[in-house]
Parts: structure tokens; sequence; C-alpha cells
């Protein structure tokens, strides 16, 4: 099911929506494009709207802000979990 927002944006800008966030001085690197990366992506939140009455809250910059903080609250326990996964 996607979980998402009816907004769209570019993987760039979220970059530098996390670099804004974390780190305002680094500066963005870029590479060529691989073989499996997606051009654009096509979210539809109709089935989790349907389902589960989902709708949007927050905009990306909320988003990022709040992962990062409970990141930041949880990182201890977290990170030993993903890199077992």
């Amino acid at each position: 099911m996607n979980v998402s927002s009816t907004d769209t944006i570019d993987i760039e800008t979220l970059a530098e929506v996390i670099r804004d966030e974390l780190a305002p001085e680094l500066a963005l690197e870029y590479t060529d494009a691989r073989e499996a990366d997606a051009e654009h992506t096509h979210a539809d939140i109709s089935k989790a709207n349907d389902l589960l009455g989902y709708e949007p809250t927050r905009d990306i910059r909320e988003g990022v802000r709040e992962f990062i903080d409970w990141y930041q609250a949880n990182r201890e326990w977290y990170e030993p979990l993903v890199r077992r996964s």
C-alpha cells in the first residue's frame, strides 16, 4: 500500500531538504544515473485513503524534521536493527 503524499518532490529537492536540516554547509554531489533509477514515481494514496481514511497531514519539510528528531532519539536501538537487516 502506498503511504505518501499527494504532493510530488524530485530527488534533488528531497536531498536539499535533508541537507538543509542536517548540515546546510554541505554541497550536494551528483553522479550519473544508474540503470535501475526511476525517473518518476506515481504514488497513489487512494487505497490507504479508502481502507484507513489516510490523509497526509505534513509537508516534506515537516516530515524530514520529525524523522530526524525521531532517529536521533532512537538511534541507539535503531541503527543495530537496520544493520542486521
